[in-house]
């Protein structure tokens, strides 16, 4: 097994510790390398101004500093041999440092902290979390404030029945590493030939995967993410996972996606997948 690469996003909050926490204690024992990011925001400032670049230089110096104050706070919260390390990274957005960051070293996990947003949030096209999930090529794990990792007991799997061989592989092979249940879930408002042609076929390609803790149900709900809510607390499940894809402006302004949605519930962990 590959050795996996986690990015964990910070801003020194405790927030995004919490989120630290759970990554390191998640990835850890699997031999995860991780990689703190800190966003350094200098705009509007011409280059060749010598004192500005300057000023530029102390905020970054000053968030290594910070940086490497928090790998020993968590080393020495956390034990284990696992390779950590800090970087202070210049952007204008944290969406931004992160699509190049994951672009060009490789990443296998971005992992963030995860507040749930105002409706007024919502309406601007979404917060920062959002943002990243939209944005990154590679999965984003969103972590909600009051998560403490414990195990990955339980995998709760919303489908769209799309690429669903592609989807259950990659989502059974995660499930291995830890030996967690998988339950994988389509919410639809009525059922419809389609629907159950669909159903027949992933119950087939369930067969052949052949994971006894891999189980399919159809949830029959006008209301998507408040029924794969309702089914996480019913499996009191430790994960939440979905597969995204990059959204067009009508879809933003009209909030016409579920993971998104999920994102601002921030019941459970998110780990949001995006399709290739």
């Amino acid at each position: 097994m590959a050795i996996p690469k986690l990015v964990l996003l910070t801003d020194f909050s405790e927030l995004s510790k919490i989120a630290m926490r759970f990554a390191i204690k998640m990835a850890a024992p699997v031999n995860g390398e991780f990689t703190i990011l800190n966003i350094i925001r200098f705009e509007g400032v011409p280059k060749a101004n010598l004192r500005m670049k300057q000023i530029e230089k102390s905020l970054i110096q000053i968030a290594d500093e910070e940086g490497q104050m928090l790998i020993e706070e968590l080393k020495a919260e956390i034990k284990g041999s696992y390779k950590i390390e800090f970087k202070a990274v210049r952007a204008h957005t944290v969406a931004d440092m992160v699509k190049r960051y994951t672009e060009k070293n490789k990443t296998n996990m971005v992992v963030m902290g995860s507040r749930g947003a105002s409706a007024l949030k919502k309406v601007r096209l979404g917060g920062t979390t959002v943002s990243v999930i939209d944005d990154c090529p590679v999965p984003v794990m969103a972590i909600p404030e009051f998560a403490n990792y414990k195990n990955l007991e339980h995998i709760v799997y919303a489908s769209d029945l799309k690429e669903t061989k592609n989807e259950l592989d990659l989502i059974v092979e995660f499930a291995q590493i830890y030996g967690s249940s998988v339950h994988m879930i389509h919410v639809i408002p009525h059922l419809d030939k389609k629907v159950e042609a669909a159903k027949v076929q992933v119950e087939e390609l369930i067969k052949k995967i052949n994971y006894a803790k891999l189980d399919f149900k159809i949830i029959l709900d006008d209301d998507i993410p408040g029924a794969i809510d309702k089914h996480i607390k019913a499996t009191k499940a430790d994960l939440l996972t979905t597969f995204t894809h990059k959204l067009s402006l009508e879809e933003k302004l009209f909030a016409k996606s579920v993971t998104r949605t999920l994102a601002y519930l921030g019941s459970i962990p998110l780990l949001a997948i995006k399709r290739k």
